[in-house]
């Protein structure tokens, strides 16, 4: 399979924008529906191609781990809903669960998946309606793609090439692909 992170069209800064405040608003709008806590689902793409096929591809990835992740957890979706645009696919979930043990659901997927460090699955409590830090479950924050230092420091830094950030991408997918029966 080839993963391409470079067939989509390039956003600026206040497409991107944009699409944050539209997410915030569907988010409000499904915690204010619900009042249960929400799963905030986006891909994490660097640069400025936020929606191609390999976005897309890992997408339907996470979706797939969160679904089956639901059914051994005996977690209840009470509405799900999908948004794709210029600027990536994103996924609101509003979840029959205690926040604190969504959060910790979260994590697991996103230190345990194989592609689970690249995507973003934040936890909104439907009471505070803030996302959850993995700091207060007492877990680190998350590691650069291609050095292992903390992501943060490196994406303030630019410390990587966007070329170097998606080959080690890449290999992740690969090894994904190349250990996952079919």
């Amino acid at each position: 399979m080839l993963i391409n992170f470079n067939d989509g069209q390039p956003i600026d800064l206040a497409q991107m924008l944009l699409a944050k405040e539209k997410r915030v608003e569907n988010q409000k709008l499904m915690l204010n529906r619900y009042n249960y806590p929400l799963i905030s689902l986006s891909i994490v793409i660097p640069g400025p191609i936020k929606n191609s096929s390999g976005a897309n591809f890992l997408f339907k990835e996470a979706i797939k781990a969160l679904h089956d992740g639901f059914t051994e957890n005996a977690l209840l979706v009470i509405d799900e809903q999908h948004y794709h645009s210029i600027a990536g696919a994103e996924a609101i979930m509003s979840v029959k669960c205690s926040v604190n043990k969504l959060k910790q659901y979260c994590i697991n997927i996103e230190e345990n998946h194989p592609l689970g460090r690249l995507w973003d699955i934040d936890v909104i409590d439907p009471i505070t309606q803030q996302s959850l830090s993995r700091y207060e479950f007492e877990h680190h924050a998350r590691q650069c793609l291609v050095c292992q230092d903390m992501a943060k420091v490196c994406s303030r830094a630019r410390r990587h090439s966007l070329d170097d950030i998606f080959s080690a991408m890449e290999k992740k997918i690969n090894d994904y692909l190349i250990n996952t029966p079919v």
